[in-house]
């Protein structure tokens, strides 16, 4: 049986409808966007974060966001970053390789332009042998 998600927020964070509100707010104080975005960090809860450091530009925030996506491989929240850097990708690609996360590190790869990296990735996902490259 799987866990029942609590109705209410914790203490302090918002709840969806006042969260929608702030964020679709035309101005939003950046101290504001930050408070909020960090109490989501503490809860885990990294999309809510990422969309308050967007809304508040805060560049600290959005730092703590790449590192966790670098560290646990999640190329999902990376991309919602706006992350460009090839040198990102790869990283991000090996982690996710590392931590079997296979459909990560092969789109982690595609974006670094790393092709050799993406056919090991798509051999793994497919269990068909990679086909060697013309060098």
């Amino acid at each position: 049986m799987l866990p029942t998600a609590s109705k209410n927020p914790p203490r302090g964070v918002l709840d969806c409808l006042k969260k929608r509100r702030l964020l679709n707010a035309r101005e939003l104080r950046p101290e504001v966007c930050r408070q909020h975005g960090e109490k989501f960090l503490e809860l885990g809860w990294w999309e809510d974060a990422l969309a308050f450091f967007q809304k508040g530009q805060d560049a600290a925030g959005l730092a703590k966001i790449k590192a966790h996506c670098l560290a646990s491989g999640d190329a999902y929240l990376l991309g919602r970053t706006g992350e460009k850097d090839p040198e990102a990708w790869r990283q991000l690609g090996e982690q996710a390789l590392a931590q079997g996360k296979l459909r990560f590190a092969r789109k982690a790869f595609e974006l670094a332009g790393e092709t050799a990296k993406v056919a090991l990735v798509e051999s793994l996902i497919t269990g068909k042998a990679a086909a060697p490259l013309n060098t």
